[in-house]
């Protein structure tokens, strides 16, 4: 009798709620898809490593510019794409949790466009995702970073690792329009733990976007003193 229940309220749904893609609002006909194919191929993405301070492209996957900066930027597309950055938004803000294997294959298909270039997959290296406030998490219900690292991580046989936690409840940066204030916001919001799990590793650190690079920035630092060795700040997108 319960299963026959679950199998109606399925049917009702597909019948008075039917599946639509999330970009173009055109019935997709698979429930377990979020975004039609058509949207999906239309996305744009990045060939190439980038600067995090000035943005230029990276032809060679090494630093031209900026060579004081302690990490290289990968940005799997540009927030301008519209289908991307609506994927995005659903994702971290409607709660689109089951949108994590769209958002996750793209990652993946970036990085396969990087390789061979992207040496540091080779080496001694942990993915690592910027961790949420505990509070935040709960609200949210999951760590849009962490499941985009965990996908990273089992497509490239990589450790997954948490050596960051984040210990000061912070203004959501998005909402935050002046680059100092939204330093300011993140100062001094992560610690490390599990050292041993930092010192003498390559890091890709794992967020969603990036914006003024000031939540990544001190992130990295933190790595940085704990011993951290190359560190690529990996995103979906970046601003």
């Amino acid at each position: 009798m319960f299963q026959f229940l679950i199998k109606a309220k399925n049917i009702f749904l597909s019948i008075f709620f039917p599946p639509v893609c999330l970009n173009c609002r055109e019935y997709i006909g698979d429930e377990n898809n979020l975004i039609c194919g058509k949207c999906l191929s239309l996305i744009k993405l990045n060939t190439s490593l980038f600067c995090p301070v000035c943005r230029s492209r990276l032809a060679e996957n090494k630093k031209i510019c900026h060579f004081n900066s302690p990490y290289i930027l990968a940005a799997a597309g540009d927030y301008n794409d519209p289908i991307l950055r609506n994927l995005i938004l659903c994702f971290k803000y409607k709660n689109f949790k089951n949108l994590s294997p769209v958002l996750g294959k793209i990652a993946v298909d970036y990085v396969n466009l990087l390789n061979p270039e992207l040496k540091i997959l080779k080496s001694e290296t942990i993915v690592a995702p910027i961790p949420l406030h505990s509070s935040r998490q709960r609200t949210r219900g999951f760590n849009q970073a962490e499941l985009i690292a965990s996908r990273l991580s089992d497509d490239f046989k990589l450790p997954l690792e948490s050596p960051l936690n984040r210990t000061k409840k912070t203004k959501n940066q998005a909402h935050l329009k002046d680059n100092e204030e939204r330093i300011e916001n993140i100062k001094g919001c992560f610690k490390a733990k599990n050292i041993e799990k930092i010192a003498g590793k390559n890091v890709i650190l794992v967020d969603d976007v990036f914006t003024s690079g000031a939540t990544i920035n001190e992130a990295v630092k933190i790595l940085k003193e704990n011993g951290a060795k190359k560190i690529i700040a990996f995103v979906l997108a970046k601003a």
